[in-house]
């Protein structure tokens, strides 16, 4: 009878996990999609916070990402010794340039912008939610903080920097266009040279 009191007792414990598992799955709405960070901030992982952004956000992180391996490869390959420093090209965008993927290039974003340290000194319990317009939402914590928050297909997600990633997407595509200006060049002046 006690081993079967405790199937019974582990069943109920493993369903109970496999429910609560489920729970944190759902971003169906901004204050579950809000509470996916609770183990970001616990953590102190910024990869970990881009995995909860809006699908926005991630596209333009992903987007910088792209654009920077592509001025990385271009600056590699046509570039001279001497202009290759990374500040000169990459501005900004120095470390995340040397990221293996959008996570790494989130997180090197978010350690200069100190979001992390701003994500975390506002978490806490949700004292409101208000709607800002379709599929937009602000919830406001018990310490005071608004966080703005965007739905795609249903799926919630932290947009609190969606408009400053957007337009360094579009910035760094600028660069971009002038990197490959000045790679084309560099590699023209190099023939040439060469070709004495």
């Amino acid at each position: 009878m006690g081993l079967r009191m405790r199937s019974r007792t582990c069943l109920v414990v493993l369903l109970a996990a496999l429910g609560c598992a489920s729970e944190a799955k759902d971003r169906s709405t901004p204050e579950n999609a809000f509470a996916r960070l609770a183990p970001c901030v616990d953590k102190g992982d910024a990869r970990c916070v881009f995995a909860e952004l809006d699908r926005d956000s991630r596209w333009s992180i992903e987007t910088i990402h792209r654009t920077l391996a592509e001025m990385r490869a271009l600056v590699e390959r046509s570039y001279p010794a001497d202009r290759r420093a990374g500040s000169a090209v990459y501005g900004a965008w120095e470390t995340a340039a040397l990221q293996p993927d959008g996570a790494g290039t989130f997180a090197a974003y978010c350690g200069r912008r100190r979001c992390l340290e701003e994500i975390t000194a506002g978490f806490g319990a949700v004292a409101g939610v208000k709607g800002v317009g379709p599929e937009r939402a602000e919830i406001t914590t018990t310490r005071g903080r608004t966080f703005d928050l965007a739905a795609a297909d249903g799926a919630w997600g932290l947009a609190t920097y969606g408009a400053e990633l957007a337009a360094e997407k579009i910035r760094l595509a600028d660069k971009l266009a002038q990197v490959r200006i000045d790679a084309k060049a560099f590699d023209e002046q190099r023939r040439a040279t060469d070709g004495d």
